[in-house]
């Protein structure tokens, strides 16, 4: 199998910064309690890159004429915006957790779908590494929900917040299934690695490793919950540019977008940022049918994560062309 096939940019190194480089630094600068809890920091991760990497898809969508045309691009918008009215109308009290759980599904596919990348053009051990992935990141994502967690920062209480299993039982009964939860899983990736060495089936495996180490870390490790938030946001939002200006730069249709991927997927991301920055002060201009703005301001999130289970799709057109080099 030649190496190079298992590349998803130029080289390694342009791999490596282009997809774990930010992560691995931020992680290492978090530790560091004035770098998390500084204002740059804060703005750039919650609103550049959380609310405005959001805004790249819809470069591939809307902005496209060919794409515009096509019904999927519709019907995902429409019924984004009535998704979200019904949940406000009908269970308002579980929107944050509607946007967050929708949110970490999200986050995770792109990391299993990366890992794919790096075994593309291969049949052999795919669905091991898929249930491998989940199996890494699902369960610390679900231990996460029986974990006294320690918030050193107000910030994080509105941004990184479960469903309180707290409410509803006992904590010797969570405190226990916490822990037979967590051996579980240590036996788990440890049967894991072992079958990989055993096999060598390494391609793939550092990116396995490395967006598992984010969940491992952000939901086990780390007690403090600003500093999972922004590990999740780098991991995500950083490759997704770098997938997207390569994406765009292959498959749109108009040829001055095409040369200029990187300028428009950075005006997005900061438009996106300061309508993020602004949807406060929206919904409240708007109070008289303040469920409504709220549903539609909403939209381009939901339908950012469907678009984006769309597109990345392995029969969509386009999403070949990107494998093609």
């Amino acid at each position: 199998m030649d190496a190079g096939k298992s590349l998803i940019f130029g080289s390694a190194t342009e791999d490596f910064f282009k997809i774990f480089f930010a992560s691995l630094l931020v992680f290492a600068l978090s530790f560091n309690s004035n770098f998390i809890a500084s204002p740059i920091l804060l703005l750039a991760t919650i609103y550049l890159l959380d609310g405005g990497h959001v805004y790249s898809t819809l470069l591939e969508v809307y902005a496209d004429p060919i794409e515009l045309r096509k019904s999927y691009v519709w019907s995902v918008t429409i019924g984004s915006f009535f998704l979200n009215l019904a949940v406000l109308f009908f269970i308002p009290e579980f929107y944050f957790f509607y946007i967050f759980y929708f949110t970490v599904f999200h986050n995770m596919r792109q990391g299993l779908g990366i890992t794919f990348l790096y075994k593309k053009g291969e049949k052999e051990g795919m669905a091991f590494y898929k249930y491998s992935y989940y199996f890494l990141t699902i369960i610390p994502f679900i231990l996460f929900h029986f974990r006294n967690r320690e918030v050193k920062d107000q910030l994080s209480e509105s941004i990184l917040k479960s469903v309180n299993l707290f409410e509803f039982f006992q904590p010797e009964t969570i405190n226990s299934i916490y822990q037979y939860g967590l051996y579980f899983f240590i036996i788990g990736m440890v049967f894991i690695l072992s079958f990989i060495s055993y096999k060598k089936n390494y391609r793939g495996f550092w990116s396995l490793g490395f967006f598992s180490f984010v969940y491992i870390f952000s939901f086990l490790i780390s007690r403090n919950e600003l500093q999972s938030y922004i590990l999740i946001i780098f991991s995500h939002a950083i490759p997704y540019y770098f997938l997207m200006v390569k994406r765009v730069e292959k498959t749109h249709s108009v040829s001055y977008i095409k040369k200029y991927a990187s300028f428009f997927l950075i005006l997005f991301f900061a438009t996106g940022a300061l309508f993020d920055f602004r949807r406060p002060i929206i919904i409240e201009y708007f109070d008289d049918v303040e469920i409504l703005i709220s549903a539609l301001v909403v939209t381009p999130l939901i339908a950012h994560f469907i678009f984006d289970a769309i597109i990345w799709k392995r029969s969509n057109e386009r999403f070949k062309i990107f494998l093609s080099k």
